[in-house]
């Protein structure tokens, strides 16, 4: 009869430690598969930022570079200064035809 009560004490024994191995094995499993998915995420988050800055750097490459703006901003002084003389232009016709109305 202690035979059967020590053998039994072992049986719950190696139950228990096969049970806690279980769920240790569940626990790193899980964990795994958490990080699996966490990766997975921010792969796709890695290819959507990709995705993103290749679409903005096609943008700039298509915008105007400071050599393009500085040639603007001469050519629009040289229509400025061309503005002033016809400016100019059209007031002293308007003075005369305001001075010499009926003449």
């Amino acid at each position: 009869m202690a035979d059967y009560d020590a053998m039994k004490f072992w049986l719950d024994v190696i139950q228990w430690i096969f049970t806690i191995g279980v769920m240790i094995f569940v626990w790193i499993d899980r964990g795994r598969s958490d990080n699996r998915n966490l990766i997975k995420q921010m792969a796709d988050r890695q290819e959507m930022l990709e995705r993103r800055l290749i679409t903005a750097e096609e943008h700039l490459r298509h915008s105007p570079t400071h050599d393009d703006i500085a040639q603007l901003r001469s050519q629009f002084a040289g229509l400025d200064s061309k503005l002033d003389r016809v400016t100019n232009t059209v007031d002293r016709v308007h003075d005369y035809l305001m001075n010499n109305k009926g003449a």
